[in-house]
């Protein structure tokens, strides 16, 4: 039976692996803190009273993400196979349509297991930062009117096709992703409103001092007005406000946003890469 653990023993383990490797991991915290600890028990590894050892799975609809962690010191011993073993066991594995492994673009112990893994690299997301020095010269401020709204528990069904629109996603992906979250979960949406019409969506995590930005899109229809920046500008002006650094993530295929983003203002910083799951 594992000893007693919480959500901050899987932090401090964290920081330390991050400040020894140089990396940036990407644990999805808003994810887990919707969690109980307990609910990820079989997903931990202790040595001599010492939690060593993490493996998050994160399912977004059909699509299982997995990333975790190995304490410097109990590397090579097998543990993260281990933990990989138990997670991704045979009717974890036929639940999802895909599964991707998760590792910090600069992360060599990661690179070197994924090496050994049933895995192929699929792509890689820019993380980027915002810094009011970066903001394009030739970005000047949109007159559009823009507001953002707090989604609430009757928007599930806008925020599902929102997504559908935004991400290529199917319409039963999303609707799995919508019935899973809490109360909690739809408020941190916040619908992008133009002209008394919903007609795009943001997400901002909090934690640490540190505002990410997740699911943002606007509607096919009002793309090109500059509704998006604005929408962008209002989020970066307000969490700034509170203190708070303010991060996004980006595909590398995806150039047009990167270019928008970088005109607002961010500019990259790192990167994650993302392995298919060989079945």
């Amino acid at each position: 039976m594992h000893p007693t653990w919480t959500w901050a023993d899987v932090e401090a383990l964290q920081r330390l692996v991050e400040q020894h490797d140089g990396i940036a991991l990407k644990l999805n915290w808003d994810t887990l803190y919707a969690r109980k600890e307990e609910s990820a028990a079989d997903l931990v590894e202790f040595r001599e009273g010492q939690l060593v050892a993490f493996l998050g799975l994160y399912p977004f609809g059909s699509t299982l993400e997995v990333c975790g962690m190995v304490h410097p010191n109990y590397r090579r011993q097998g543990l993260f196979a281990s933990l990989l073993r138990r997670g991704l066991n045979s009717a974890t594995v036929v639940s999802y349509s895909t599964i991707l492994l998760n590792a910090p673009g600069n992360s060599e112990p990661g690179k070197q297991f994924l090496e050994t893994y049933p895995c192929r690299f699929d792509f890689s997301e820019y993380q980027m930062k915002y810094a009011q020095e970066a903001v394009s010269a030739d970005s000047s401020p949109s007159a559009v009117q823009v507001t953002l709204r707090q989604a609430e528990e009757a928007d599930r069904p806008l925020l599902a096709r929102l997504d559908q629109e935004g991400f290529g996603l199917t319409a039963e992906d999303t609707r799995q992703f919508y019935e899973t979250l809490n109360e909690d979960e739809i408020r941190q949406n916040e619908l992008i409103v133009h002209e008394d019409e919903a007609v795009g969506k943001i997400r901002v995590s909090r934690r640490a001092k540190e505002a990410w930005i997740y699911g943002f899109v606007v509607t096919a229809s009002c793309r090109g007005q500059g509704i998006g920046g604005k929408a962008l500008r209002l989020v970066v002006s307000r969490e700034e406000a509170a203190g708070n650094d303010v991060w996004l993530e980006v595909a590398l295929n995806n150039p047009q946003a990167k270019k928008l983003y970088e005109q607002a203002g961010f500019r990259v910083c790192r990167s994650q890469d993302y392995y298919a799951y060989l079945r």
